[in-house]
């Protein structure tokens, strides 16, 4: 049975994690986990803030199961993701370059 701590709440050991900060404040962490009795290990995708005192605040989480298949889903996935989004750039930038064009003309 996995370690709880005083609230409950599983206690789980990160094994690697990448984090990005945006905003003032906010951040993303990316996350390889497993349980502390080293059953499962698992994906995470949390999202949060730092608090003034310097200390890291997880508003939302997201985990998933390491698996062969899912990781394939979701590399898969964000390429298409990131291609679709690539096109969609481009024609708003045409679009404002258009604007541009035609209220420079008026």
């Amino acid at each position: 049975m996995e370690a709880e701590d005083k609230n409950g709440k599983p206690v789980f050991k990160t094994m690697k994690s990448f984090e990005k900060v945006y905003g003032t404040r906010n951040f993303i962490e990316v996350a390889l986990k497993e349980t502390n009795d080293g059953e499962n290990i698992f994906f995470s995708i949390s999202k949060g803030f730092t608090a003034q005192n310097g200390a890291k605040r997880y508003k939302k989480s997201l985990g998933f199961a390491a698996s062969e298949e899912l990781q394939l889903f979701l590399i898969e996935s964000l390429n298409n993701l990131l291609e679709e989004y690539k096109k969609s750039a481009a024609k708003m930038a045409g679009k404002k370059k258009e604007k541009a064009v035609e209220e420079r003309e008026d």
